[in-house]
């Protein structure tokens, strides 16, 4: 049984990349959508198909990586250039291609927005949390690390 054609290989895991890409852009504004709801079934249930999405499109990138390394091409988007330019006189490969980078583009700025609302809310949570335990603002700083930490004083509720 002979292997799969250079160009068909890559192909082959390019489009279940977008595939997978797109599960996870939609995972991704469930999880926004979730999350602005503030559904937590809805918002474990995106997660968990993000988490299973993400797993799926790294098993795919070792593939990728693997395949173009085996043919002598670089890993990254020079290489990825090289290989369009060498395989791709059809021009079948290139739009597969950009479709997967413009879908993970899109994922990686949905995922910063859910990102910043997640920790919009733990900032909320964290004040409330300093009324309630009757301390005062928090002042962030850094130790000789860089590493930040929060100095607070603080007072009983009773006093506040």
């Amino acid at each position: 049984m002979n292997p799969t054609p250079f160009p068909e290989h890559l192909d082959q895991i390019l489009s279940q990349s977008v595939r997978e890409a797109t599960s996870l852009e939609s995972a991704l504004q469930r999880e926004g959508a979730a999350l602005a709801s503030r559904d937590l079934d809805e918002l474990n249930a995106a997660v968990a198909d993000k988490q299973v999405r993400v797993q799926a499109l790294e098993a795919l990138t070792r593939q990728q990586t693997e395949l173009l390394q085996r043919e002598g091409y670089e890993t990254n988007a020079h290489g990825m250039d090289r290989v369009l330019r060498d395989w791709d006189e059809d021009g079948v490969l290139r739009p597969v291609w950009e479709r997967l980078v413009e879908v993970m583009s899109h994922c990686h700025r949905l995922n910063q927005v859910n990102g910043g609302v997640v920790e919009t809310s733990r900032r909320r949570v964290d004040q409330a949390l300093h009324i309630l335990r009757g301390e005062e603002a928090r002042t962030e700083l850094y130790d000789p690390h860089g590493r930040a930490f929060s100095a607070s004083s603080s007072r009983p509720i009773t006093k506040a």
